[in-house]
């Protein structure tokens, strides 16, 4: 469940969200503005930052909760009234967005007017309102609910159920004894109830057409309330045409293969074609021979009908050896004559050609693994057409149990058994079909061979390899650079505008993994465990979130290194938290915005008289992405045009030369630009009490 100050960017379940444009939500106040980033919920919110600022609503349900922003410039004092009752809360704190700023819990069910007030002259954020998922949001009048039952109407009074003294309810037995929120009669409340119950509701909002209530029992399927039971379906329909209906009924998924497994099978076809005199069923099967079949020996008898037949004659080709008969080891003895080999200036040789018996393979140790298998790819040799059986299993606990990927799920195989192996093994397209969320925690894998001697071809496997997907590491900080070192390992960062990269190196090419704390919280990897090892080098790129850096206050970046024999160092460096990007700045060197959109400070103007030309104010772009731009452009924003006022832009203060638009060229990293700005009126421009402009600036990277 989430808390105060969390990263809430959806709503969790059991909730539903209200997005701050909601037709239904009032705001009152002389500063509200509507700021539009993709770090906002919708990409849009309100932001006002005066004392005066309201928000206003209604909904009907149990819970709520505030989704606003949080930073330094914040508001620390909000009021938050629920029906009349005052509580306090705050935005003030480091910078996060769609952040949990308020929440309230176990509310009657009824309708709740809402009243949010900035109390301070700070920014409040409104991103969105959460409620509960039943709620109805902007919801008004009263809801009221009754219960018949046993041919009365009856209420909750105290701790037991009170029947009505009217027999048909008035508006008022409603408005006076009606259940504001059935859902805290308990259950023992209910159980009191025998037979049938009706609910029955009563509202004023002329909304509302229907009503529903959530009833809940103990979870049960249809599956269990038809286990052993027939089932009748019964279809009408008043179509003359319909001569049929279909009934779908959703099961788990199976295939005939698992039905039919290890069962006998007979199949009856039925048909009123009366030249049909015979019908052909086709099965798939695992390919296999005779001699699977029939073993090693097999009586083969001969029947016919020909008077002239004496005898019966039997044909089998085969791959055979006399040494096939001959079972365990045996020597073979040879003699010669050759005064070479008697001399033993050359060895004899005996050469003979046979086939491997079936054999079992188990790979005696783990699968070394730096990364998540994604797939498992077998190749077999195809030279020669090989025709003998190839089965593997797979192993999740280092070869202590084994399993088969049959009907796309794992089952156990008992790999001794050679017969059930070769039968329910995996083959080659079977392993190198199974996804990837089916391949977690893989250690070994068996392989099950039989190049039987009534095969003219071997089969021979060529490589078993695994797709790992390797993690890639990355993270940004800016201005400084770091050193890990750990005997002969090394690991060289580089900061630059928020961005960190590097080379993690070990002198010996020896395997290297590393972790890295924020101000003292695990940051990468999220889990807190070191990174896996990984051959050495390879190329760092580690971006940190600038939600999680606290800025303009010192920072600590503590980076951990760790080679494949256990050994750890470590090195720690200190920053003061910045913002990345073109970011715009006052003559002061205060920043005007953030690095997601977000108003620090504003250019003031103050009040401006029709007819007259403000001062001229100075504003520098500095550039803190780490890397060089060209193509600099900066404009104003045109839907803030405002009839009979027209901001003027200017390379330089004096003269000031007015023009639409600004471009520049190569801005290196630190590099920064200044321009001018005044805002010109004419006679006729019409008032507007909370006048703003923003400006635009975009850039291609070097």
């Amino acid at each position: 469940m989430a808390t105060i100050g969390q990263f809430l960017p959806s709503p969790e379940s059991g909730w539903q969200r209200i997005d701050d444009r909601h037709e239904l939500i009032t705001y009152a106040g002389s500063s509200w503005s509507k700021p539009a980033s993709s770090d906002l919920y919708n990409n849009t919110a309100m932001l006002a930052s005066t004392n005066d600022s309201t928000v206003k609503f209604t909904f009907k349900g149990t819970k709520i909760r505030l989704i606003g922003a949080q930073y330094t410039t914040g508001s620390s004092d909000i009021s938050v009234i629920i029906d009349g009752v005052v509580e306090k809360t705050t935005q003030n704190a480091g910078l996060v967005y769609q952040v949990l700023t308020y929440e309230k819990l176990g509310l009657i069910n009824k309708v709740h007017t809402v009243e949010i007030k900035n109390n301070q002259n700070a920014n409040i954020w409104i991103d969105a309102i959460d409620i509960d998922s039943s709620g109805e949001f902007g919801a008004t009048g009263s809801y009221k609910t009754l219960v018949f039952h046993a041919d009365q109407y009856k209420y909750i009074n105290g701790t037991s159920w009170t029947t009505l003294i009217n027999a048909i309810p008035t508006e008022n037995d409603y408005k006076e004894f009606g259940i504001d929120d059935i859902t805290t009669i308990p259950e023992d409340m209910w159980v009191k109830l025998v037979g049938e119950i009706e609910l029955c509701y009563y509202t004023t909002d002329s909304r509302v057409s229907n009503a529903s209530f959530n009833i809940e029992t103990e979870p049960f399927t249809l599956e269990e309330e038809w286990a052993d039971k027939d089932i009748e379906v019964l279809y009408y329909t008043d179509d003359p045409t319909a001569t049929e209906s279909v009934v779908t009924i959703e099961t788990d998924p199976f295939t005939l293969a698992e039905e039919w497994e290890d069962k006998e099978i007979k199949i009856i076809e039925y048909t009123d074609d009366p030249n049909q005199t015979e019908s052909t069923i086709t099965i798939e099967t695992e390919p296999f021979t005779l001699y699977d079949e029939l073993g090693d020996s097999a009586d083969v008898l001969y029947y016919t009908d020909d008077p002239s037949k004496t005898s019966a004659e039997l044909n089998i080709t085969a791959n055979y050896s006399p040494l096939d008969e001959l079972e365990g080891d045996f020597d073979v003895v040879t003699w010669t004559n050759d005064e070479e080999v008697i001399a033993g200036n050359r060895d004899m040789v005996l050469t003979y050609n046979a086939l491997p018996f079936e054999q079992l393979i188990v790979q005696p140790t783990d699968i070394a693994l730096y990364g998540d298998v994604k797939k498992v790819i077998a190749t077999k040799v195809t030279e020669n057409s090989p025709q003998g059986i190839l089965r593997m299993a797979a192993s999740f606990d280092s070869g202590l149990t084994w399993k088969t990927y049959r009907f796309n799920k794992w089952l156990d195989l008992d790999i001794q058994n050679t017969t059930l192996f070769k039968r329910k093994g995996m083959n080659l397209d079977t392993l190198n079909a199974i996804p990837e969320k089916d391949l977690i925690a893989l250690t070994r894998i068996a392989y099950y061979f039989d190049s039987s001697k009534h095969y003219e071809n071997s089969y021979s496997l060529d490589e078993v390899k695994m797709i790992v997907d390797a993690p890639r590491n990355a993270v940004e900080f800016r201005d400084m650079s770091l050193q890990l070192l750990n005997t002969t390992a090394t690991i060289d960062l580089t900061f630059s505008g928020n961005k960190l990269t590097g080379v993690l190196d070990d002198a010996d090419q020896g395997k290297v993994k590393y972790r890295v704390l924020l101000n003292g919280k695990t940051y990468y990897p999220a889990d807190g465990n070191f990174t896996r090892l990984a051959a050495s080098p390879f190329n760092i790129e580690l971006n940190i979130d600038e939600r999680n850096v606290n800025f303009g206050v010192e920072n600590i970046l503590k980076v951990e290194f760790q080679d494949y024999w256990g050994a750890v160092d470590s090195r720690e460096t200190k920053f003061i938290g910045s913002y990345s990007g073109l970011m715009f700045m006052d003559e002061s060197g205060d920043f005007l915005s953030d690095t997601f959109g977000g108003i620090l400070k504003q250019l003031d103007y103050g009040v401006i008289i029709a007819g007259q030309t403000t001062l001229t104010k100075k504003v520098r772009i500095k550039n803190l992405l780490g890397y060089a731009v060209d193509h600099v452009y900066l404009e104003m924003d045109k839907k803030f045009e405002t009839d009979g006022v027209d901001v003027q832009l200017s390379r330089q203060a004096d003269p000031f030369l007015p023009i639409d638009y600004l471009t520049y060229g190569l801005i290196q990293p630190e590099g920064s630009i200044d321009f001018y700005i005044r805002i010109a009126t004419d006679i006729h421009a019409k008032p507007n009490p909370n006048g703003n402009f923003e400006m635009k600036v975009t850039a291609d990277r070097v």
